[in-house]
């Protein structure tokens, strides 16, 4: 069986280019787009440290990312340090600011230009999908949707308990 799942996800992630340097030949990397991804899912990240001299400071020097960095690394079982770097660079780029809030000292949230560059790797995505999924029938799609599904729920029950694993 080990050897069945780890042939098939060499087929899926070649298939469907997870091992090309960028994702749907856009300018992020997986990673990256799963973090502008995550991060798209909330409202935003709380961050430390905004008021102030030292919240100048750090805003400044974009060094409080560190706990929205954290979260996120935690979350995708990622290096805090990676994360870190991928969010001073999506600041650097104007991708993800900073924000204050009256009941929240601080926000790290998506900009328009990151929430557009994020539809379009979803758009580029879903036609990606398409297209390898357009030859199969009716009966063909609505199987391979099941079968998708019974995987999913087989996985996610037997790793419930598996710390490296987060059930979707």
């Amino acid at each position: 069986m080990i050897g069945d799942i780890r042939r098939f996800n060499r087929f899926y992630t070649g298939l469907i280019g997870l091992l090309d340097e960028t994702l749907t030949q856009s300018a992020y990397t997986l990673t990256e787009a799963r973090i502008l991804f995550e991060l798209a899912q909330r409202p935003g990240h709380i961050v430390e440290n905004v008021g102030g001299k030292a919240g100048f400071l750090a805003r400044a020097l974009r060094l409080d990312i560190g706990p929205a960095a954290s979260e996120i690394a935690r979350e995708l079982h990622l290096d805090p340090a990676y994360v870190t770097r991928i969010l001073r660079k999506f600041s650097a780029a104007g991708l993800v600011e900073m924000r204050t809030d009256p009941d929240v000292p601080g926000l790290l949230s998506l900009t328009a230009r990151a929430m557009a560059a994020l539809a379009g790797l979803q758009a580029a995505a879903d036609r990606d999908l398409a297209r390898l999924t357009e030859r199969l029938g009716d009966k063909e799609a609505a199987e391979l949707s099941d079968m998708l599904m019974r995987v999913s729920r087989m996985l996610k029950r037997v790793a419930i308990n598996w710390p490296h694993i987060r059930p979707l």
